[in-house]
């Protein structure tokens, strides 16, 4: 895993940052470990410097500003991106990684869906939306079972394919937007089940509005095309 950067875009995430770094390098003490701190208010920067991260800062509020910013300062071969906020379990970064080696793929998603979730991970209302969008990007673009997934490996070409070609987004729909461009630039991709964990602290992800916009991005695309 020399060759990975775990990419981590992270807005207020001071309760649970410090034990999914803890795990990171425990399991993975080659890879490098990427912050990008998007207008914390709390300590999460200083506890990612004090676990050995390396620590950038976006000022433009939203996750994909977070992640354009983290993608510009990628020298490493893959990268993984997950959420900072410990749902995701560190131990599956490396089936993400040996599924690219083993089927040639450029992007791997993390499957929430297919994997195994702790109970109440994953609400009602956020399993439901997500599986309508799964179905429309499905039907749209390419056959995919968790489209908002928050934990993505990709080829270097993947990123500076992405970087190249730009990305638009503001905030959630930034899953939508890699999804639907890697899958125009013909890109091979693929899923491996994954295990997710309740979250610390309250979501900062609204249901509704942010599915709608999602939703949204992903006919707009497809108008576009």
């Amino acid at each position: 895993m020399k060759n990975v950067t775990f990419l981590l875009p992270a807005y207020n995430e001071e309760k649970s940052i410090g034990d999914l770094l803890e795990d990171l390098k425990r399991l993975y003490p080659n890879s490098r470990i990427l912050v990008v701190d998007n207008n914390s208010t709390d300590a999460t920067s200083e506890i990612a410097r004090r676990a050995g991260a390396d620590v950038i800062f976006e000022k433009k509020q939203g996750k994909a500003h977070a992640v354009r910013t983290g993608f510009q300062n990628i020298d490493s071969e893959f990268v993984i991106m997950m959420d900072a906020d410990n749902t995701y379990d560190p131990a599956d970064a490396r089936k993400l990684i040996d599924h690219i080696l083993k089927t040639k793929s450029d992007v791997v998603m993390g499957s929430r869906l297919r994997g195994d979730s702790e109970a109440g991970a994953i609400s009602k209302l956020n399993t439901l939306g997500n599986f309508i969008l799964s179905l429309t990007v499905s039907i749209l673009y390419s056959k995919i079972s968790d489209l908002c997934t928050g934990y993505w490996a990709f080829r270097r070409k993947v990123v500076d394919y992405l970087l190249e070609v730009g990305l638009d987004s503001t905030n959630f729909e930034l899953e939508a937007e890699m999804f639907i461009k890697v899958s125009k630039g013909n890109f091979k991709i693929s899923e491996v089940p994954i295990t997710y964990r309740c979250r610390g602290d309250e979501s900062k992800l609204n249901s509704l509005e942010d599915g709608w916009k999602i939703f949204k991005t992903l006919w707009i695309y497809k108008i576009k095309s």
